[in-house]
């Protein structure tokens, strides 16, 4: 493998990088050769190839090559016309050429709008027109789900595809077109994941967008080999990226995010750390997975949603953890709360095969900013008693590009809510829901992502789960809908043993379950694997014509019965 953790730098190198004033998202590829002693090692791997200057794809790269391909794509754009404040969409097939330009079309200050390869077209042509690109980088998978229907965007100027890529050339910037950033100005745009509705264009600038990475550089790193399997369009692989290339962790860019994909990326590579998002986590706990292939891996990291503990408990089975220098077996697993908005995971916790499970535990806040569950007034809530989760820290982007009113409205008491319920006990959090997906029946609240939680916990034969509000009448009703890997126990079996573990742990039971197999698209999720849930609660709008007509296997309480 051509990755050495002997890239890494020291404590006191990290902490003159991250006590420079200057630094920010705008410019952390050009600090981090700037800081480099090893500019000459290769330090990433991009497991879809990336065009280089001479036109030949690569999948190997040092700082001075990264450096050098972000110049002569900067050159490219500028001969374009790209000027600072301009936007920029680029909508590719998910790869490190998302963070490329984005490297590339801030030395010019201009600001790329980062659209997930995955996103329909109709939402992805959406984000371009709250946005007003001038340009469009793309390509020819892409530039065919578009059909034409881009050049309709009325500041759009000119489309940039793969082939020019491939003819790009070595360019040098005029020094007239270096950018230096302020603090405030925008570096890019990113998109929320869109389960709430529409996805969001989401600001995020120079030095916010290192906020993150800046308090990571403070803290000790062991020598460390990561794999980021989140989508590179997303804030968290590019703020993972930064970080590496800041503190010279090798990195392996991972496009593939499925888990199958995950474990031949921990095959291939052997990382010590693996990032992905609880998607591909659920995954890989309902696959058979060979142990070898995790040999290496020390540490599952998980951003964005919690991760299930159902799930972390037979991932860190596999791999290895190193206590007091002896190995030993299992690995770790951390996990953060985070989202587009935020910026850092804010809370973290370590899951090893000793930890207690505690359902929808989030961990302890990390010194990178301020927690709270707030009530709806703005006052702390007690212990114990569910509210608001918001937050305090330089993470925390400064808006949505051409929204400023859902942007102040996702603010409260100083704090920026990120749209989940929890509570607190001390220093500790815990997550029930996303304030949008409560369930508000006659029996009482039911929180839809604890009751996943139990659910998992409670049918080992049930691999993936997703629960909502459905209806009869104007009643709302909870639904599951999950996902089976093994045992004999049918809907009904399963309905009545999920309804006895809510029912013990205070929540509402279940008025449908149906269920689904591993393969099937029971479970519609994101472009970054989130669960699109208003789907599911379309899906189940009337409960009673849903169970007559249902395909699938569903069982119902009220009538004790299955329908086929």
């Amino acid at each position: 493998m051509p990755l050495s953790t002997q890239t890494m730098l020291d404590q006191e190198a990290r902490r003159r990088i991250s006590e420079d004033p200057s630094l920010g998202g705008g410019n952390a590829w050009r600090k981090a050769l700037e800081f480099s002693p090893h500019p000459d090692r290769t330090c990433l791997v991009a497991d879809r190839p990336v065009a280089g200057v001479d036109g030949i794809d690569r999948s190997e790269f040092n700082l001075r090559q990264l450096d050098e391909l972000a110049e002569s794509w900067a050159a490219l754009y500028w001969d374009r016309g790209v000027r600072p404040r301009d936007r920029v969409a680029v909508y590719v097939e998910d790869s490190f050429d998302d963070q490329l330009q984005l490297a590339a079309l801030a030395r010019l200050g201009a600001i790329p709008l980062l659209v997930n390869g995955r996103m329909d077209p109709a939402l992805a042509l959406s984000l371009m027109s709250r946005t007003d690109p001038v340009g469009l980088y793309t390509d020819p998978a892409h530039l065919v789900l578009l059909d034409g229907r881009h050049t309709q965007l009325a500041s759009l100027r000119w489309t940039i595809t793969g082939d020019d890529a491939h003819a790009l050339g070595r360019r040098t910037l005029p020094e007239r077109a270096r950018y230096r950033h302020g603090d405030d100005d925008p570096v890019f745009l990113c998109h929320s994941s869109g389960t709430t509705g529409n996805p969001k264009p989401v600001i995020w600038a120079h030095r916010q967008s290192l906020a993150g990475p800046g308090w990571r550089l403070t803290v000790p790193e062991e020598p460390t080999v990561m794999l980021s399997a989140a989508p590179q369009s997303h804030s968290s692989a590019i703020a993972y990226t930064n970080y590496s290339l800041l503190c010279g962790m090798p990195l392996i860019s991972f496009s593939d995010q499925s888990g199958a994909g995950v474990a031949r990326g921990a095959r291939e590579h052997r990382p010590t750390r693996i990032l992905a998002f609880n998607q591909t986590y659920s995954e890989l706990a309902a696959m058979e997975l060979d142990p070898e292939d995790f040999t290496s891996v020390r540490e599952w990291q998980n951003t964005g949603d919690a991760a299930h503990d159902a799930h972390i408990r037979k991932l860190i089975r596999h791999g290895h953890h190193v206590v007091d220098g002896e190995r030993r077996p299992g690995a770790v697993f951390s996990d953060g709360l985070g989202s587009s908005e935020l910026g850092w995971a804010t809370l973290r916790r370590y899951i090893t095969q000793d930890t207690t499970p505690r359902p929808r535990f989030l961990g302890n806040p990390v010194p990178a900013g301020e927690v709270a569950v707030l009530r709806e007034d703005g006052t702390a809530a007690a212990d114990g008693e569910v509210g608001l989760f918001g937050l305090r820290s330089e993470s925390v982007v400064p808006g949505y590009w051409n929204d400023a009113d859902t942007y102040y409205r996702s603010k409260l008491a100083g704090y920026w809510l990120s749209g989940d319920l929890a509570y607190r006990e001390g220093d500790d959090f815990f997550h029930v829901d996303r304030a949008v997906d409560s369930i508000h029946t006659p029996e009482g609240t039911g929180y839809s992502v604890l009751m996943e939680e139990i659910l998992l916990l409670a049918l080992p034969e049930v691999a993936d789960c997703a629960v909502v509000a459905g209806h009869h009448g104007d009643i709302p009703a909870p639904v599951a809908v999950v996902r089976v890997t093994t045992g004999r126990a049918g809907p009904a079996e399963l309905l009545a043993r999920a309804n006895s573990a809510l029912v013990a742990a205070g929540q509402p039971p279940l008025a449908v379950l149906e269920t689904a197999a591993l393969d099937d698209d029971a479970i519609p999720t994101g472009p970054t694997g989130k669960v699109l849930k208003r789907l599911l609660r379309e899906r189940y709008a009337d409960l009673g014509a849903y169970a007559a007509s249902a395909t699938g296997r569903v069982a119902t309480a009220a009538e004790g019965l299955v329908v086929r």
